[in-house]
């Protein structure tokens, strides 16, 4: 009880002490402790000249895991503020049933959920879920890849990026690399980008009705299909920079059986092959940019750059494969986790600009706050980014690449709200505790919902209720549940969970057999 107590008047002194509250950029705060206490500078000589000792690589990696954490919550409280997005506006703080409240369960991995919560699933806005979400895809992504190199493919890294400057539009550059977003109410449809160009085309599909080209590229390089994956930074003076990275999932033959698109045989394409791929890629790339806007011609060194990621006709090279994965090299990790990224070149992403937002909107100053550009200019650029982003997905399959490799799942909003909810029902639930709906609005007003998180997590559940108290909620407003009681309210939400899933999966058919 000390220990939660304590937090709750650490954090309050912090923003009396400096007037501000919340993330804020290099100043101490609950969320950023100082060099000299081993955090940032272990092993490194303080200001009084003596080393602190440095931290055993878990140790330092469970410090971060729980670093990134906390400000991945700080920025979701900015985002609650300034987000036009109704679902961001109640992520993690508005109970989906008012008169059921929420319930705070423990697993027994030691993981917390939230049962009756409202997750927005916003991939491209809200941090925390987008760490949850793109964790699943970043595991889903290297599946695929080990799955192919497992039966003999070849799997390429390619990174895909178009000229900017300050002066243009983010939505702009997003429709020429990735298509316009068709609106059926309005009549208007689809018109494909950059990257959809890629795969079209006569050169491309070939005609095995004539002797000249009949495979074309695709067959000679053996190609099956593409996972991409669209990130975005922002500079001081270059503007918005959208690019892609896409996995692209060569040196196979397929062929249409009674169970849909089958894999014939796998095969090593040649250099030549390979080599063409990359001239076609690179040609169409650049020729469809310079038609939507000469300004977006890039150049020949960044516009398309490939990478062999990995090829295995043996175990040998499917074992220093997997080894790389061990080593923190992970295809998944490097596509899908772009929340765990940082902008280079003074760049930054649009998550490390929610942070600079809340820094400023906390009274930081503009010097000390770390990013740029002033408050106003900083909610113009994400207002521009909600509105730019709106519609898209972050992460794209190519349509038949999931089941030709055995896997299930979709790139809809709805299958990354499968993923949340997926996370959260890893194991069974062992303990836990219902909030009402006015307490947990005290208690996310009071940013003291990550430490009720991590209370439970540390099966701590009576320390719920004393975070509650001290948010300013009534006594009572928290009471101990059975694991059987909490069964119940989890079943409940896996039924739901099933619904759409089987909706979606509806749709995914609708859409196949309509193309």
């Amino acid at each position: 009880m000390k220990r939660y107590l304590a937090a709750v008047e650490r954090h309050q002194a912090a923003g009396t002490a400096t007037g501000v509250s919340g993330r804020l950029g290099r100043r101490t705060t609950e969320f950023r402790a100082p060099s000299d206490l081993g955090v940032y500078g272990a092993g490194k000589p303080t200001a009084t000249g003596k080393s602190v000792p440095k931290l055993d690589p878990e140790a330092e990696r469970k410090r971060k895991a729980k670093e990134r954490r906390a400000r991945r919550y700080a920025d979701r409280r900015t985002l609650w503020k300034i987000t036009s997005d109704r679902a961001c506006a109640g992520c993690g703080r508005t109970a989906m049933d008012p008169d059921a409240g929420v319930i705070v369960a423990r697993t027994a991995e030691g993981t917390a959920l939230a049962l009756g919560l409202l997750k927005c699933g916003r991939i491209w806005l809200c941090p925390v879920c987008s760490a949850k979400i793109r964790q699943g895809r970043a595991e889903e992504v290297s599946k695929a890849a080990v799955a192919w190199i497992e039966l003999g493919g070849t799997v390429l890294f390619v990174t895909f990026t178009a000229r900017h400057a300050a002066a243009h539009k983010l939505a702009d550059l997003m429709d020429a690399i990735q298509g316009t977003r068709a609106d059926a109410s309005k009549g208007i449809t689809r018109k494909p980008g950059a990257y959809q160009r890629l795969i079209t085309g006569a050169a491309w599909a070939g005609d095995k009705r004539r002797k000249v080209n009949p495979e074309g590229i695709r067959g000679r390089v053996g190609f099956v299909g593409m996972i991409r994956a669209t990130e975005i930074t922002l500079g001081d003076k270059s503007g918005w920079h959208p690019h892609i990275h896409a996995l692209v999932f060569v040196g196979g033959r397929t062929f249409k059986g009674s169970a849909g698109i089958e894999l014939a045989e796998t095969f090593e394409p040649s250099t030549a092959a390979l080599a063409e791929l990359e001239g076609h890629f690179r040609g169409v790339w650049t020729r469809h940019l310079a038609k939507v806007d000469p300004e977006f011609t890039p150049s020949d060194e960044h516009g398309v750059v490939f990478e062999t990621l990995a090829k295995s006709q043996s175990p040998d090279a499917l074992a220093k494969y997997l080894a790389k994965l061990q080593e923190g090299k992970d295809p998944g990790a490097e596509l899908a986790r772009a929340d765990m990224k940082n902008g280079r070149y003074g760049n930054v992403t649009p998550f490390q600009l929610l942070g600079r937002i809340g820094d400023l909107m906390g009274g930081v100053p503009e010097e000390e706050a770390d990013g740029f550009g002033t408050l106003d200019w900083g909610l113009t650029r994400w207002a521009e980014y909600e509105a730019a982003t709106k519609g898209r997905r972050a992460i794209e399959w190519s349509r038949y690449l999931r089941p030709l490799l055995g896997l299930d799942g979709g790139d809809t909003e709805e299958d990354d709200l499968d993923f949340l909810f997926e996370q959260d029902g890893a194991s069974g639930i062992v303990a836990g505790a219902a909030v009402t709906t006015e307490a947990w609005h005290k208690v996310t007003g009071r940013a003291l919902d990550l430490a009720v998180t991590e209370a439970v997590e540390a099966g701590e559940l009576d320390q719920v209720a004393v975070l509650a108290v001290a948010a300013g909620a009534e006594a009572g407003a928290v009471r101990l549940l059975s694991p059987e009681e909490i069964t119940e309210a989890w079943e409940a939400t896996l039924a739901k969970l099933a619904e759409r899933r089987e909706a979606a999966a509806a749709r995914r058919l609708i859409e196949q057999a309509g193309s």
